[in-house]
């Protein structure tokens, strides 16, 4: 059996749920007739209005704002990993460039120690083509000395043909000096370097351009990392509380004045949250009456239970009093014992 207390519970639930359809209603109202004013005979609640138009170009600005800044995040975190990547490609291209130079360094010096290369486009590697002829002829020279110190001078040459190559490789950078090189293999690499340096141009040209755009916004994304985007989704539900709010209040007096308003040219789906709302308040009374009801009751029953106390209250005391009426009787015995032993004294 449903005791009154859990009864009054859940009234009271029943009118919490209540309260919150009613207030839904009295914004679907709300927002219907702010949404289309031509169901008003006249402009009506104009205070109000300029709540609720106040309150959506807030939440307009608060969500615009929120969806910016996470565009903007969205775009800043996708060019810093473009970035990353860029950097790490240019990184590939460097030794993939380098690679090249050095077959193509290696190549300039083997066509040049054949000869077949011009001495003056590239007489720094005839140079050093003759130095290690002659190196190499001292190196088997009768002299100890010559040959010791020739073999330790083309150690040294040898320990550095990467440098020498790469030194080499870039005489080719003269177009005229690239067309002169021999041979298809020549050709293939000198294609396949003019490739590598074209990328590594064109990804060079959009790192400068992530750079700048990442120097430039990175105060920004720190800013919205350290709460911004909390502080955008806070201001959003804020202002769309406000928002919602003001449509209540806007519904709720146009509710109150219906009768200056609502007729013939009603549309049908206004007058069906009337009468939702109509039917809501009814419950809304109900319950309320109900919950004064009980409320009325337990009142009643605690002022039987105070009643109940009291009474027992007064048996305790009719209980004492009877055992001081008993004593006060036994007290005026002895006294009129007294009394007589006096009497019989005195005569």
């Amino acid at each position: 059996m449903v005791t009154r207390e859990e009864l009054f519970r859940e009234t009271e639930e029943k009118i919490e749920g209540t309260t919150e359809v009613l207030r839904s209603f009295f914004h679907d109202l709300g927002e219907a007739v702010y949404k289309d004013q031509s169901v008003l005979p006249v402009q009506m609640g104009v205070s109000l209005l300029e709540v609720v138009k106040k309150a959506e170009n807030d939440m307009n600005t608060a969500f615009s704002s929120r969806e910016d800044d996470k565009a903007f995040s969205v775009e800043f975190d996708e060019t810093k990993n473009r970035k990353t990547w860029v950097d790490d490609e240019m990184e590939k291209l460097r030794e993939e460039e380098k690679d090249i130079r050095l077959c193509i360094g290696a190549l300039i010096y083997e066509q040049c120690s054949l000869g077949l290369l011009d001495r003056d486009r590239f007489s720094s590697v005839y140079a050093d083509s003759d130095e290690e002829k002659k190196l190499s002829e001292k190196a088997e020279a009768k002299s100890l000395f010559s040959r010791l110190s020739s073999r330790s001078a083309l150690s040294r040459m040898k320990r550095s043909d990467n440098s020498r190559y790469l030194d080499y490789s870039s005489l080719i950078d003269n177009e005229e000096n690239a067309v002169s090189l021999s041979g298809g293999n020549a050709e293939t690499l000198v294609k396949k370097l003019e490739a590598v340096k074209e990328k590594r141009a064109l990804l060079f040209q959009e790192k400068e351009e992530k750079d700048i755009y990442l120097s430039q916004n990175i105060a920004r994304r720190k800013a919205l990392e350290k709460g911004g985007l909390e502080s955008d989704d806070e201001r959003v539900e804020d202002s769309l509380s406000a928002y919602n709010e003001a449509l209540i209040n806007y519904g709720n007096y146009l509710y109150d004045r219906g009768g200056s308003w609502i007729g013939e040219t009603t549309p049908p789906e206004i007058l069906d949250i009337l009468q939702k709302i109509i039917e809501i308040q009814n419950e809304y009374r109900e319950l309320n009456e109900r919950k004064s009801r009980l409320q009325k009751e337990a009142k009643a029953d605690d002022y039987k239970a105070l009643i109940e106390e009291e009474k027992e209250k007064i048996k305790i005391l009719l209980g004492e009093r009877e055992k001081i009426d008993m004593q006060i009787e036994d007290i005026e015995k002895e006294i009129s014992r007294l009394e007589g032993l006096v009497e019989k004294l005195v005569k």
